[in-house]
């Protein structure tokens, strides 16, 4: 089979598409503009031969126009006569380039009696079969489930490129002692403390780390590492501590990813915070001043206020989380939100509004809704 594809930032329909039919070569059909689709068509390129996905040299970039009707047309003619290519073995992957390549192409794959597909959000496939001069049209779903070997660091590499992703995570999987532990075992170590300096138990014993961070260690690391072994019990690898660049080839870091796992068709990226809200330290600072002697009408009015101001700073915060993670993940990813403390309302509603929607869990819940979550189902 030879697989003729428009290029576009979206990698998952390109990715998801040869991990099915497995081409023996794969033409990927791009246009000019570097930022939409040669760049993504080139480390697409790359991407399929260090995967394995596509036999070594067996992936070529093609250049077609991108706002010509006819020009298209006529340039996905000179390709298959360029190639020598036998039409009765090529597919054509609609579901890249602009709605003028798109329709440009499906007019000539028709008129010539070529197969082509177009994949759907939600991973359903429609086939345009030729039949009789007609363009006969079926759907049905992929099986996702066939790329979940792939590295989630190279997918990123793939959608931002290596000059953004400034470092691919630690590689985190389950140990020997990690793959024995039991559900039970595993979900009270996330009720009770996380923060190594309270003596919390430390996750890493429970995991086998590749390529480890230099990055100084905080107080947070251990709830991250508590939920990659949550993770771990249902995908095969998880990275940690992913840093992007603000620009490519900038040194200027962006953010850090705390956790970015690939299953099932998709990027999901994962945030993790550890932190007491402001509304638990002002009652703890609350009980303080009382034991040491009350509060006066003046002092409960200034902690009320601090107290509006640190929900504020709270809700902010959590909304830019919420909203890096959102973005990074991209149409067909996913996100999800990890705390040890219930955040405010306003906060979850945000959640709620992005796309892809973010999922926030505390961190006592990781056990017993992950598996809903990891199969596509909301938990109950």
């Amino acid at each position: 089979m030879i697989l003729l594809s428009l290029a576009s930032k979206q990698i998952w329909p390109q990715v998801l598409s040869v991990a099915h039919l497995k081409p023996e070569r794969v033409l990927l059909l791009h246009s000019g503009d570097v930022a939409e689709s040669k760049g993504p068509a080139q480390r697409l390129n790359r991407l399929f031969e260090e995967s394995g996905l596509v036999p070594k040299g067996g992936t070529q970039l093609e250049l077609i126009p991108h706002d010509d009707f006819s020009a298209i047309e006529s340039r996905f003619d000179e390709i298959v006569a360029a190639h020598r290519l036998n039409l009765g073995e090529c597919v054509v992957n609609l579901t890249g380039g602009n709605k003028l390549m798109t329709t440009a192409v499906f007019r000539r794959v028709a008129r010539r009696g070529v197969r082509a597909f177009y994949l759907e959000r939600g991973s359903v496939v429609t086939w345009f079969e030729p039949r009789d001069g007609e363009m006969l049209t079926h759907a049905g779903p992929l099986p996702v489930g066939i790329t979940n070997n792939l590295d989630s660091a190279a997918l990123l590499s793939c959608q931002f490129g290596n000059e953004v992703v400034q470092f691919q995570g630690e590689r985190l999987t389950l140990n020997e002692k990690g793959v024995k532990v039991v559900p039970q075992d595993l979900a009270a170590k996330l009720q009770g403390e996380t923060r190594l300096d309270c003596g919390a138990f430390d996750f890493r014993k429970w995991l086998h780390i590749e390529n480890p961070s230099a990055r100084q260690t905080n107080e947070g690391d251990n709830l991250e590492y508590g939920t990659a072994c949550a993770l771990l019990a249902h995908v095969p690898a998880v990275r940690r501590s992913v840093e992007l660049a603000t620009l490519p080839h900038s040194r200027n870091s962006e953010g850090e990813l705390d956790l970015v796992f690939n299953w099932n068709g998709r990027l999901w990226v994962v945030d993790c915070k550890d932190r007491v809200g402001g509304e638990t330290k002002i009652e703890a600072l609350r009980m303080a001043l009382i034991g040491s002697g009350g509060i006066g009408r003046h002092t409960e009015s200034l902690l009320k206020s601090v107290a509006e101001d640190l929900k504020d700073r709270d809700i902010k915060i959590l909304r830019e989380d919420l909203l890096q993670i959102s973005e990074v993940g991209g149409l067909l990813g996913c996100a999800l939100a990890v705390r040890s403390a219930k955040p405010p309302q306003q906060a979850v509603e945000f959640a709620a509004s992005r796309h892809p929607q973010v999922e926030v869990l505390l961190k006592t819940d990781l056990v017993k809704c992950l598996p809903a979550i990891l199969a596509g189902r909301r938990p109950r």
